[in-house]
């Protein structure tokens, strides 16, 4: 079992779970497939401190009625974990696991051997700290056909960001990776207004808002709609944010487009 998280998990499967019900009924007469892909799948079972075990994402989503279920996971050990778990409540389900790097799977998702035009999915991207490229979102978006919710990595990603610049080249490199631009670096940090000791113009690092705006911004680079109100996940001790999760249409439909953002925003204000 996996030892991680606080209150916020507890939300995010929240979230996730009330757009998955929502997802099946409003596609129920459609004459697609449905897919739902945990790419961090993990092994089933989360112990979350101070609450104890609960389900994980992927074990949720068996409740719903997918016609098939991907998921993903680079520990071989969590997966073997996750497959004994969900095939004792759903051994006739139609349920792939794929041990592996998500960022290598994903960037092939239209080749899978199942995959074509009249299917339909969810993705869930709730990765370890930084291990999602923006490779593996690209590919998605290219889909037109899943609906994608991503737990951004807002702590790590501001970790990794001094705030006066000086940016080590290890750091830099992971951003590139993870924003999928090297002109982040120009849009985080700008003149500060206040020259240093010796009269040279400092780099201020934006406010957490103003990245939070920005990540947004990337994704309205790909997808066709995305939230303007993602769900910022604090951690209740400090009230210190940790995660943005973050919601992409990848279905040019503006007619799915504006129902499923309408369905989001019900359900982020509601959470």
């Amino acid at each position: 079992m996996q030892s991680f998280g606080g209150p916020w998990t507890l939300l995010k499967l929240d979230v996730l779970e009330k757009y998955l019900n929502f997802f099946v009924q409003a596609m129920k007469n459609q004459n697609f497939k449905l897919c739902y892909i945990d790419a961090f799948a993990g092994s089933g079972d989360v112990d979350v401190p101070g609450i104890g075990s609960i389900p994980g994402s992927a074990v949720r989503s068996i409740d719903y009625p997918f016609d098939r279920y991907i998921f993903i996971d680079s520990n071989q050990e969590y997966l073997k974990r996750l497959e004994d778990n969900i095939y004792q409540k759903a051994s006739k389900k139609n349920i792939e696991f794929k041990q592996g790097d998500c960022n290598q799977l994903l960037k092939t998702i239209t080749s899978f051997s199942w995959y074509s035009n009249y299917w339909r999915g969810v993705i869930f991207l709730d990765p370890y700290a930084m291990n999602l490229n923006w490779d593996s979102l690209s590919s998605i978006a290219k889909t037109k056909a899943f609906d994608v919710w991503y737990l951004f990595p807002l702590s790590a990603v501001n970790r990794v960001l001094p705030r006066h610049g000086n940016i080590p080249e290890s750091h830099r490199q992971k951003l590139h990776r993870v924003l999928g631009t090297t002109s982040w670096e120009q849009e985080i940090y700008q003149e500060s207004p206040q020259l240093t000791l010796f009269g040279d113009v400092d780099m201020e690092r934006a406010t957490i808002e103003q990245i939070k705006a920005y990540i947004l911004k990337r994704l309205k680079t790909i997808f066709p709609g995305v939230s303007a109100n993602p769900l910022t996940l604090r951690n209740p001790k400090n009230n210190s944010p940790l995660f943005l999760l973050c919601f992409a249409v990848s279905n040019p439909s503006s007619s799915a487009v504006n129902l499923s953002l309408k369905a989001v925003d019900h359900i982020l204000t509601h959470t």
